[in-house]
């Protein structure tokens, strides 16, 4: 028997399991787009600050610019780790995929390695969405008066 010889109910059985992870490629696409913005978002405020060249007269404003600027900097790294662990859950995904199509195709028992690579997968999409809440904790800390400042009035400090 060759191994391309595959009938076609194992092919549509293999390709029902895959239709699970697949959905879920989707809303790891879906976090990760919703990630990239607000990491534009953040870059763009960060280049914004360093173009208000008013905004440095006094320490005490001067001061104030510099907590927003690590708040911009600690958003961005949590950000930026946040994708690349999503990034990761979807290549791991997408490699579960190819190797459940490879145990029928080969037939080979490659379950222990289709269930170890949706556990890493999970704990790495897990991993993305905890960071991703921390930059959300992050920016609301900072709507809530450490570092407010109006498109139209100058910078506040609230103590």
């Amino acid at each position: 028997m060759d191994i391309f010889d595959l009938h076609l109910t194992q092919i549509s059985r293999v390709v029902q399991m895959a239709i699970a992870p697949a959905f879920m490629l989707a809303g790891i696409g879906t976090f990760l787009n919703v990630m990239t913005t607000r990491l534009a978002r953040v870059i763009d405020r960060a280049l914004d600050l360093g173009r208000d060249g008013d905004l440095a007269a006094a320490d005490e404003e001067e001061a104030a610019v510099a907590r927003l600027r690590d708040m911009l900097a600690r958003r961005a790294k949590l950000l930026n780790r946040a994708i690349a662990l999503c990034t990761v859950a979807a290549v791991l995904i997408c490699t579960l995929i190819a190797i459940m199509f490879l145990d029928a195709l080969l037939r080979v028992d490659l379950s222990t390695a289709i269930i170890l690579l949706f556990i890493v997968a999970m704990l790495t999409m897990i991993s993305g969405l905890v960071l991703f809440m921390r930059e959300v904790f992050v920016a609301t800390a900072a709507l809530r008066g450490r570092h407010i400042r109006s498109p139209r009035a100058p910078l506040r400090i609230q103590a």
